[in-house]
């Protein structure tokens, strides 16, 4: 009876570091051009349709490259920090907005969320309610209706990547899929 209790916690750790792992298990992009790569492989945008910037301030924390592209209600954005600790302070941001509306039953749907030492994702399809604030590191976060929320917010050593829809369509929500499928990022 002991050797079944030991081999069945056993399995479910196992099995609770698999999931862990596997919804942060995705690469880092230290490359731009591959972020590039997977807008025009994706939804057909060249780098001169996107905003895009070297050397740039993002909350007084120094970015190495910035890319930026909307959609309608599609947001897609690459940011390459010069510090790891940068980046994972800009996701740690969003990861408690996003734990903050969830533990408040602000949030109803699907969500996974990782947090590791130099890398974390959350990715989501549900809606958020009126008044909630989520901290995207581009444009406001503020819901100002319950809104439908879609897609990701990445992290992996010094690049951080936000790819999300607000009140998207089905078909948008396709392009999110898809653009993460191309990323091989995890998605809702």
């Amino acid at each position: 009876m002991k050797k079944s209790h030991v081999l069945t916690s056993l399995l479910l750790a196992g099995a609770v570091a698999f999931s862990v792992s596997g919804c942060a298990g995705f690469k880092v992009i230290d490359d731009e051009d591959v972020f590039y790569d997977a807008l025009e492989n994706v939804l057909d945008v060249s780098k001169k349709e996107t905003t895009h910037q070297k050397n740039w301030t993002i909350n007084g924390d120094d970015a190495e490259y910035v890319i930026y592209y909307s959609d309608g209600d599609n947001t897609y954005v690459y940011v390459r920090f010069e510090d790891e600790e940068d980046a994972m302070d800009c996701f740690e941001d969003f990861y408690e907005d996003f734990e903050d509306i969830v533990d408040d039953n602000g949030f109803d749907g699907s969500n996974v969320r990782s947090i590791l030492k130099s890398r974390g994702s959350v990715v989501f399809n549900g809606e958020v309610e009126e008044g909630s604030e989520l901290g995207f590191i581009v444009g406001s976060g503020y819901m100002y209706e319950d809104s439908d929320i879609y897609g990701g917010v990445y992290v992996n050593k010094n690049v951080y990547i936000e790819v999300y829809s607000v009140n998207g369509s089905k078909r948008d929500n396709e392009k999110i899929s898809n653009f993460l499928k191309e990323l091989k990022f995890p998605k809702p």
